[in-house]
């Protein structure tokens, strides 16, 4: 004959088994899921996700640091007759927009990796605005349109908007070239500059 406290502690017994177990196959799910999402590259991760739904203000950049901080100095002024112009690259024109109101093609010349972050926002562009492009009205600079230390000078910046033109998507610009991974990113008003280390 079981006495009371008997059968009390076999009841809490079997409850705290029910627990555990439940505990066990939630951790096992959480740990799945996980796995998933930094095992498949090609899916966006959730603070990815977050990162696409961040808007910045005009005249605020990310990160909060100075651009020199971010993406380093200029270094070296590049022009077309110096051996650093061997290592730029064009923009795919048939993918971006390019201003080029020089009519010297320059803004299409630009760093490799400036290259593939504004080929990563393109991207998105697409996605958030079907029908829109991806517009770059700077990237690299020969013309000394812009100040001392400038990154346009090394093709590691770019001004850019959208081929519909209007600030309304300035501000989900910036956010969205934050999250396609350049390394400084600033909401100037007129359009959004962005750089590259």
């Amino acid at each position: 004959m079981r006495t009371p406290f008997r059968a009390r502690a076999a009841v809490l017994t079997t409850h705290l088994r029910s627990v555990s177990r439940l505990v066990s196959v939630s951790c096992a799910l959480l740990l799945g899921v996980l796995a998933c999402d930094s095992f498949d590259s090609d899916a966006p991760s959730l603070s990815q996700n977050r990162e696409q739904q961040r808007r910045l203000l005009p005249r605020q950049f990310f990160p909060a640091i100075s651009e020199k901080d971010a993406s380093g100095a200029l270094g070296v002024r590049i022009s077309r007759n110096s051996e650093g112009f061997k290592r730029l690259v064009r923009g795919d024109p048939t993918e971006l927009v390019f201003k080029d109101e020089e009519g010297t093609g320059e803004d299409l010349v630009m760093s490799p990796r400036l290259r593939e972050r504004l080929m990563r926002l393109s991207k998105l562009v697409e996605t958030e605005w079907p029908g829109a492009q991806l517009r770059i009205t700077e990237a690299w600079d020969e013309q000394n349109e812009h100040g001392p230390g400038s990154l346009h000078y090394a093709g590691r910046a770019a001004d850019i908007t959208t081929s519909e033109l209007g600030s309304s998507r300035l501000s989900r610009l910036a956010g969205l070239a934050i999250a396609a991974g350049f390394d400084w990113v600033y909401y100037e008003g007129s359009h959004v500059h962005v750089s590259v280390k």
